[in-house]
């Protein structure tokens, strides 16, 4: 058995009331190159009234649909009523560089709003989200489908996005929680995100999403983590959102280190996917409560 298998078999285990869920996998070349898992509720379930594609993280170069990532967050969701749609899409490695990651990202989406029916819901009531570097491939591929005037998701989550290869200082409010932690240096960030771009400029819109006009994007959550170096790009994106006249929800999980949702029963990772799951459910106005 895999180490991807052998922990969601543990998983399952531990959280017998996971066991209902029902996963299939979607390969589906129709609409560009579909690799995806469905994760649909328990047959006895309410009628879901949303559903999510998610997009895992792993610095553009790691990670698989049985990532913890991938898989933890889909089946949590979905065992609580919400159908999700996690997808896969090709690694930065051996010559893959933007758009493509992205492109599988817009042909996943677009099969998941030909298929609303299948995740029983309407197209209108599809939500998109990422983590990470998958945070990055959902928010440019989210200004692709505004800027194309294609159906944009009924909302927008970003966790702990990469947003930009530059990071901009901490602010003093930030400085206390991040040196705390052992940190990511600026030098492997801006690698990274060299890794993705390929030959792209840095400052294409699509390719670093935080630098972008944000103008008629749709409510969008972003969770940050308080010791995570990424916020000093993510919390100015906060503010950049609001300005540009879009709702948005912000959250700061103050003592958390970077990726909660990679983290499976954890305080933080729990917290994280139920913050979630009521922002799919209920949207800004179950955020307050």
């Amino acid at each position: 058995m895999s180490d991807g298998k052998r922990w969601q078999a543990n998983l399952l285990t531990d959280r017998p009331d996971l066991r209902a869920v029902r996963i299939r996998d979607i390969h589906d070349d129709s609409r560009g190159r579909v690799r995806a898992r469905l994760y649909l509720p328990p047959e006895s379930s309410p009628a879901p009234t949303a559903a999510l594609v998610w997009v895992h993280g792993g610095a553009f170069i790691i990670g698989s649909l049985d990532a913890r990532e991938a898989h933890w967050p889909a089946i949590k969701l979905a065992a609580g009523g919400i159908p999700v749609l996690s997808v896969d899409y090709r690694m930065c490695i051996e010559g893959v560089h933007y758009p493509a990651p992205q492109d599988d990202v817009l042909a996943a989406w677009q099969w998941a709003c030909d298929s609303a029916e299948t995740l029983g819901v309407t197209r209108e009531q599809l939500h998109l989200g990422g983590g990470s570097a998958g945070a990055c491939l959902v928010a440019g591929a989210t200004l692709r489908l505004r800027d194309t005037g294609k159906a944009l998701p009924a909302s927008l989550y970003l966790a702990y996005p990469v947003l930009e290869g530059r990071l901009p200082p901490a602010t003093p409010d930030m400085l206390a929680e991040l040196s705390a932690s052992k940190l990511p240096a600026d030098e492997w960030i801006a690698e990274m995100f060299a890794t993705w771009a390929g030959a792209a400029r840095w400052d294409d819109p699509y390719v670093a999403p935080g630098l972008a006009d944000p103008s008629g994007l749709p409510p969008t959550y972003v969770l940050t983590c308080g010791r995570d170096a990424l916020r000093r790009s993510s919390e100015p994106y906060v503010t950049r959102l609001t300005e540009a006249g879009v709702t948005v929800w912000h959250d700061v999980l103050s003592h958390s280190e970077h990726a909660p949702l990679d983290r499976p029963g954890t305080p933080d990772g729990e917290r994280a996917v139920a913050r979630l799951g009521t922002w799919l459910r209920a949207g800004i106005a179950g955020m307050s409560e």
